[in-house]
């Protein structure tokens, strides 16, 4: 017998169990970004955890000037 692989497994499901997969995974997801922003509502980051945060980010931010058009 020769093993699936992921994909092959998800393929062999019915279309509505893979329908009913998909919502989940979306619902799922929907509910952590919706906790998430909760959370950081009702208990916002101190000045260090900012600070650690901005040093650990790889995103480096720059202010951009508009020149005046002439």
């Amino acid at each position: 017998m020769q093993r699936k692989s992921l994909w092959g497994s998800y393929k062999a499901l019915a279309p509505k169990t893979r329908i009913w997969l998909g919502v989940g995974g979306m619902v799922f997801a929907t509910a952590g970004m919706l906790l998430s922003d909760y959370i950081e509502d009702k208990r916002p980051a101190t000045d260090a955890e900012r600070e650690q945060m901005e040093m650990i980010s790889p995103v480096t931010v720059v202010d951009h000037v508009p020149r005046s058009r002439n």
